[in-house]
């Protein structure tokens, strides 16, 4: 009878770490298999990492909206503050003028506030103050006034008139002296108008004598100039002349065609007057040589014809003796050829039979698929 006695730490070893990859793979398969926690080809960290630092960013933004709202608020406020504190600045401001109007600048303190005012005739006191009958005691302008209000009239009046003189006289001084500082700054002006228009008379004197010394100066410079440059294209066409005299266009020199700007070997059109004698001969001989070249090509030419027809003539001297060995080898190949095909053809008969008929005979069940997609492996 077999007996497995006690288990070794070895077999205990064994036995957790099969249990641990089988935990592992279950973990695997539910990660695997669950649409809605799939993390297989996606880096899950770096998408929470993504996450955190946008969940981040909008929480900086968020921060940083609220503070510029305060901040909004905060200049509302003060702003509302500094409104309302000059309001009542001007409140205040406009009160106290209030004040100094109704204290130093009321209708009674004015100077002739005696003709204006609109209760004077409330004021007036009558002359006979123990009289009670009930008619008009005091008129305007009456023989019943005092000596001391006509006393106190005839010095207001003596006062407002020495007022008024001194008032005139002293326009009249300030508009004298008004006058007399005008007539002395036109008289400046004429004399510094006078000294300005004959500076600029001299001024524009010498400006027109250096004016005209620059013409003649300019005029003689442009005359020898106009001489210098007709006497430089007087000789330069006497120089024209002289090259196209002894120039190569005229004597027929072919040399400067061959010496084109483009590089060696190019010819320049506008300069080329045809071959030189070196050049004709050149060519003279290059067409013997050709002649010379072509004679013996066309000799060599006929010999190898004349070879190859008798070679030719060989072959099929030959050819015709083994013709018939070459039918029957052809023959026998081409029977081998037919057997092997029908060889060929009766094993995949039999192929396709045993696919057909023993192969593809039963149906797959769904035991079959099940057992698939079972594993993480």
């Amino acid at each position: 009878m077999f007996n497995a006695g006690k288990p070794l730490p070895k077999d205990h070893a064994e036995v957790a770490k099969r249990v641990k990859a089988s935990l592992f793979h279950e973990e695997r398969k539910k990660r695997i298999f669950n649409p809605a926690t799939r993390t297989i080809g996606i880096d899950k960290d770096a998408l929470d990492k993504q996450v955190k630092e946008k969940k981040m960013l909008q929480d900086q933004e968020k921060t940083k909206n609220q503070a510029y709202y305060n901040k909004l608020l905060q200049d509302c406020e003060a702003s509302l503050r500094l409104d309302e504190q000059k309001r009542k600045n001007q409140k205040q401001l406009d009160l106290e003028i209030l004040e100094f109007r109704k204290k130093y600048q009321a209708p009674e303190m004015r100077r002739e506030f005696d003709i204006n005012d609109p209760l004077k005739c409330k004021n007036i006191k009558p002359n006979y103050d123990n009289d009670q009958s009930n008619t008009v005691t005091f008129f305007e302008g009456g023989e019943d006034s005092t000596k001391e209000e006509r006393a106190e009239q005839i010095l207001q009046q003596r006062v407002w008139l020495e007022m008024q003189i001194r008032d005139k006289k002293m326009a009249q001084e300030e508009d004298k002296n008004l006058e007399r500082i005008w007539q002395e700054i036109q008289y400046t002006t004429a004399q510094r108008a006078s000294a300005i228009e004959s500076l600029e008379n001299e001024c524009k004197k010498k400006l027109l004598e250096a004016n005209h010394r620059y013409n003649q100066a300019l005029a003689a410079e442009q005359k020898m100039n106009r001489a210098s440059a007709e006497a430089e294209n007087t000789e330069d066409k006497m120089a024209e002349v002289y090259n196209a005299i002894n120039g190569d266009f005229l004597t027929e020199n072919p040399e400067p065609g061959f010496n084109s700007a483009l590089g060696p070997g190019k010819i320049a059109k506008s300069l080329y007057k045809g071959l030189t004698p070196a050049m004709k001969q050149a060519i003279y001989d290059e067409q013997a040589n050709q002649r010379v070249e072509l004679r013996l090509r066309k000799e060599a030419y006929e010999k190898q014809e004349k070879d190859w027809s008798e070679l030719v003539n060989m072959l099929a001297r030959c050819g015709s003796i083994s013709d018939a060995e070459m039918q029957e080898k052809k023959k026998s190949l081409e029977d081998k050829i037919k057997d092997f095909n029908l060889n060929l053809a009766c094993e995949q008969k039999k192929e396709q039979e045993f696919l057909n008929n023993v192969f593809y005979k039963n149906k797959t069940s769904d035991e079959f698929y099940e057992q698939f997609n079972k594993t993480t492996r």
